[in-house]
């Protein structure tokens, strides 16, 4: 009730004294919410300034983290591919070795390869 009479404006106080004090009572009120004002934007601002900085630590983490992530993937992919050509080579090789064992097939590579021949036999060579 205190509150509507004072914003009516053809009600007078009965007493100055108090006036002066509910006057005086509203002015450190609103100084008061004024100051728990600022204090809260500023509060706010640096919780927001905190949040953005730690963010920013992470996201740059994670860009970090990315990038050599796809190093490792690119050097594992390259590691397999010469792994695979090693293998092939290798099963050749295996493959060469186990022929090398037959005798039949060392007379044949002596023969093409290095010209040799049995014994009153002719080599002709004709052209592809």
């Amino acid at each position: 009730m205190a509150d509507s009479s004072r914003l009516q404006s053809n009600i007078r106080p009965l007493n100055a004294r108090i006036a002066q004090q509910i006057a005086a009572s509203d002015a450190k009120r609103e100084a008061t919410r004024q100051h728990y004002a600022r204090a809260h934007r500023r509060r706010r601002k640096q919780i927001v300034i905190v949040g953005l900085a730690i963010a920013s630590v992470f996201m740059v983490q994670l860009i970090f983290g990315q990038v050599r992530l796809h190093a490792a993937n690119k050097a594992l992919t390259k590691s397999e591919n010469q792994l695979v050509a090693v293998q092939k080579s290798n099963d050749s090789l295996k493959k060469e070795s186990k022929q090398l064992q037959d005798e039949n097939y060392l007379k044949q590579i002596l023969r093409d390869r290095y010209g040799y021949s049995k014994k009153n036999e002719t080599i002709y060579n004709l052209p592809n």
